[in-house]
């Protein structure tokens, strides 16, 4: 390729200079990069590079990108301007070298190395540079040996830059090693964070099976901890890092359970546990049969007790940044940072600690027993006292026909009429309507509720049923069980007997278990008036499930 004529005046491309490749001859506008401040700030700046365009480096080998916004196509050229590396997309904070035989560097808008079919032995022709003087392709008369160069040939001596390159190392080098380092800085809070969240997830697990309580919290954290500090082979490794994720807990952490709140233990208290846990005073949420509680919302929680059965830690952990000129950066852009309305991270801030920050959620498996200093949180809404919204509004409509679908009810195609969708369907019915008192034999009038139940269903099939009977608190705990459990299977007998169909049956006695009104709701009451008090207690819940 380097033996092709150059092309003449007429023929040659239009624009200064041009590539000439197997494809063809390229016409480039191209900017010279002769001197030192113009080499130093290359396309440093700029917002791109058109196609056509480029930027030509004289005697230069090697480039950098940082700075740069955009990816570029860079070929290295030997010293007659032969194309002998290309480069294609080279992306910003990056560096190149050219190689053995390259000399200077021509940057280009990214994809010309592929749309021109750019490869080694092509060429550039460019008038204004030296090497069309010093090395041109046509025959050239010939100078006597002691002939003094050319004023060409002088001129391009002359501008050629020395040190450029050095100088550009010296400003660039700096930030690629402060790039470099901070890397490492954040490897280390990387790596920290995982060990951190690890050490959270076995501290709540401790904390929902250990009625909640701080202390068997903070020493499973610390425990979690052991392999940050170095782990060990044997007991005394292991003792030796226990004690000092020991020291680093108790000096730069700050354990905080969010949930369950103060106004939670309010809301939800259990007296009975209170007695049988033996807390001496200290407030008790029940984590018993929490799937046949009602989700009344507390008043001064906002939360239903499901909720308040949610353990909630926050854990806010100083980190040491160990690497050289980052920890320094840490600090000072953390100090500016820092707005002093957590104390925990200032006072972490300003021992030169990174606080990192870990949040946790588990579900309870124990009863909550309220620690010392409960954190408190009113629920959203009529300042601090929020009300149940109630039940969402209820069509009468029937779903359209079709298809159920999973988000927009039904749709095509259209199923033959009166087939509709079936809908779920929970029905809380009053045991007081639907048999005597302490009976399990229907009446009248619960016949009529139940036919009506099956009424609702227009003949469709559903995946479930599920009946669960509950009664009031009084008389014994195994009594109940059973009077509820004979009148959630006569329920059960009367739906399957007139017309239900459903796949599969689930028949619950749950007792006195979650109560309408608790227990203790009816002081000094006796007789008829004890019972009249307790009969929201008292009922049968119908649930039907339809088919996925």
């Amino acid at each position: 390729m380097t033996n092709n004529p150059v092309p003449d005046a007429a023929n040659a491309p239009p624009g200064d200079a041009w590539l000439r490749t197997c494809s063809g001859d390229h016409r480039l506008a191209v900017h010279r990069a002769a001197g030192f401040a113009s080499r130093f700030m290359g396309l440093m700046g700029r917002a791109g590079l058109a196609p056509g365009a480029a930027l030509l480096l004289p005697g230069c080998s090697s480039v950098h990108t940082c700075f740069m916004r955009f990816t570029i196509d860079v070929l290295y050229l030997d010293r007659e301007g032969v194309v002998r590396k290309c480069v294609p997309q080279l992306r910003p904070w990056r560096a190149s070298l050219g190689g053995a035989g390259a000399r200077h560097t021509l940057e280009l808008a990214a994809g010309s190395i592929v749309r021109w079919n750019i490869a080694p032995g092509d060429r550039l022709h460019d008038p204004r540079s030296h090497w069309e003087v010093l090395a041109p392709l046509s025959p050239a008369p010939a100078q006597p040996a002691s002939a003094p160069p050319s004023a060409p040939v002088r001129a391009a001596m002359r501008g050629r830059q020395r040190g450029a390159a050095v100088v550009e190392l010296a400003v660039v080098a700096p930030i690629l090693t402060i790039m470099g380092l901070g890397t490492v800085q954040y490897s280390q809070l990387f790596f920290a964070k995982n060990q951190l969240d690890h050490a959270a997830m076995l501290a709540a697990r401790a904390g929902s099976v250990g009625n909640a309580k701080l202390d068997a919290i903070k020493n499973a954290y610390t425990e979690g901890l052991v392999p940050m500090f170095g782990g060990g082979e044997t007991a005394a490794k292991l003792a030796d890092s226990l004690a000092a994720a020991k020291v680093s807990v108790e000096a730069n952490a700050s354990i905080e359970m969010l949930n369950p709140t103060k106004e939670a233990f309010q809301d939800f208290n259990d007296p009975a546990l209170q007695t049988l846990l033996n807390t001496q005073g200290k407030r008790v949420i029940s984590n018993r049969g929490l799937a046949f509680k009602p989700n009344s919302v507390g008043p001064t929680s906002g939360e239903t007790l499901q909720d308040a059965n949610l353990i909630k830690l926050r854990i806010t952990h100083g980190i040491k940044p160990v690497v050289p000129i980052i920890s320094s950066i840490y600090k000072v852009y953390l100090k500016w940072q820092d707005t002093g309305t957590d104390p925990v991270q200032t006072r972490l801030i300003n021992d030169g600690l990174v606080p990192v920050v870990t949040h946790v959620t588990l579900q309870m498996q124990s009863d909550a027993i309220e620690p010392d200093h409960p954190v408190s949180s009113p629920g959203a809404g009529n300042g601090g006292n929020p009300t149940n919204p109630g039940d969402p509004p209820v069509t009468g409509e029937p779903p359209p026909d079709g298809e159920c679908g999973t988000l927009g009810g039904c749709t095509t195609p259209p199923q033959p009429p009166g087939n509709t969708c079936p809908v779920p369907i929970s029905a809380n019915l009053s045991a007081d309507a639907l048999f005597g008192f302490d009976q399990a034999t229907l009446q009248p009038a619960g016949i009529a509720a139940l036919d009506q139940l099956i009424q609702s269903t227009n003949g469709q099939t559903y995946d479930t049923l599920t009946v669960t009977g509950y009664t009031d608190p009084i008389g014994t705990e195994a009594y109940n069980l059973e009077l509820s459990r004979r009148r959630a299977q006569a329920v059960r007998d009367y739906l399957i007997g007139h017309g239900l169909q459903v796949d599969h049956i689930n028949v619950v006695g749950a007792g006195s278990a979650s109560p309408v009104v608790q227990p203790g709701g009816c002081p000094g009451m006796t007789g008829a008036a004890l019972q009249a008090c307790y009969a929201p207690n008292r009922r049968v819940v119908v649930e039907l499930t339809p088919r996925g």
